[in-house]
């Protein structure tokens, strides 16, 4: 990486801290919530997130969060709850993926729990998210990517502005083991400051 820090030596925030969420890397003694929070998605979740079939016990939450944490360290991965200031409740995941650091360029992922959708978490998590990665992590390019099926999911990045870039025909085999579509929405340095 000519001319750009150590992504290592990169200092993060412990928090980002929202109007109605905080979002923060999971720590052993989240895994409780954490499987609580999957298994009452797995039906909603098993369409669009096939990891789901593999998070299949307490100890399975507790396998991710220490893998996660271990990614976080190294600066590989950055996945976070999504916790509800109100009552400190776990409404869902998201974080910085699939990061290029010689760009950088990175992909915002999400989900939340059924009873907390359409309420605009995932908004205001994908705000706080796009703001860490142009402000604090200098991306030049940021995605966020789709099941073309998942409507829900797809409308978010509209509505934030980001460009719907591609459909990437049979990208992906789905829950059924069907080839599906993939959407690919950015947003660039240049787009986030206009």
């Amino acid at each position: 990486m000519t001319g750009k820090p150590n992504p290592v030596l990169l200092e993060l925030p412990g928090e980002l801290l929202g109007e109605r969420i905080v979002l923060r890397p999971f720590r052993d003694s989240d895994a409780a919530a954490l499987w609580d929070a999957v298994d009452s998605s797995r039906l909603q979740l098993k369409p669009w997130m096939p990891w789901v079939n593999d998070h299949n016990s307490l100890d399975s939450s507790r396998d991710y969060v220490r893998r996660m944490q271990a990614k976080w360290i190294l600066r590989e991965d950055f996945p976070m709850g999504i916790w509800r200031i109100a009552d400190g409740r776990l409404l869902g995941a998201t974080g910085l993926h699939r990061i290029d650091w010689t760009i950088p360029a990175m992909e915002i992922g999400y989900w939340l729990r059924p009873d907390a959708e359409g309420a605009g978490y995932a908004m205001e998590a994908v705000k706080l998210l796009t703001g860490l990665a142009f402000d604090r992590l200098q991306a030049e390019r940021i995605e966020i990517r789709c099941d073309a099926l998942n409507l829900r999911s797809a409308a978010l990045p509209r509505r934030l502005g980001f460009v719907q870039e591609a459909t990437l025909r049979c990208a992906r085999r789905n829950v059924d083991n069907e080839l599906s579509d993939t959407l690919v929405f950015a947003l660039t340095r240049a787009d986030h400051v206009k």
